[in-house]
């Protein structure tokens, strides 16, 4: 069973543990605790909530949503720590995320980076079908990367980048 659990400061150990998996997992960038406190202060100031991620009595990862100008309906972040992904724990975080926005708001977003070709695979499944903003970004001169694949949209030719290490 998975439920998600508002954050409380008694278990703020495990929740900056979990963070700075977040950032590993998605980034290979090991953070420091301090950068860690300095995430959880922004991502349980106002205009946000952060939900842990329970599966009987372990903390597997979390639920951050934040505000964009209007209601927390904005799913800024999702992490499953990789010991416990593949199983469903992301799929059930999201629809508990989902309960909790519809009583609110008549939509939830959800950002993926378009080399996240996993994440955005789900939130497909979902239902996340509607393409709602587009991301472009610039690289600068000296900024190395591979591209993993090209894309067309609106009739004009994108890549999709992951920089190298």
């Amino acid at each position: 069973m998975v439920q998600l659990t508002e954050y409380t400061p008694d278990v703020a150990g495990k929740t900056l543990a979990l963070i700075q998996g977040f950032w590993l997992a998605h980034n290979q960038y090991q953070q420091s605790e301090q950068e860690a406190r300095d995430d959880l202060t922004a991502w349980t100031k106002t205009g946000h909530r952060l939900y842990l991620i329970q599966t009987e009595d372990d903390y597997v990862g979390f639920v951050h949503l934040g505000s964009r100008g209007g209601a927390c309906d904005w799913l800024e972040d999702i992490f499953v720590h990789p010991a416990y992904q593949n199983r469903g724990i992301g799929t059930q975080a999201i629809l508990l995320a989902e309960e909790q926005v519809r009583t609110y708001s008549p939509s939830m977003y959800i950002e993926a980076a378009a080399r996240n070709e996993r994440a955005i695979a789900l939130y497909h499944r979902l239902g996340y079908c509607c393409l709602n903003t587009v991301s472009v970004r610039k690289d600068f001169p000296g900024y190395a990367y591979d591209v993993k694949r090209k894309e067309t949209l609106y009739d004009r030719p994108f890549e999709i980048r992951t920089g190298k290490a």
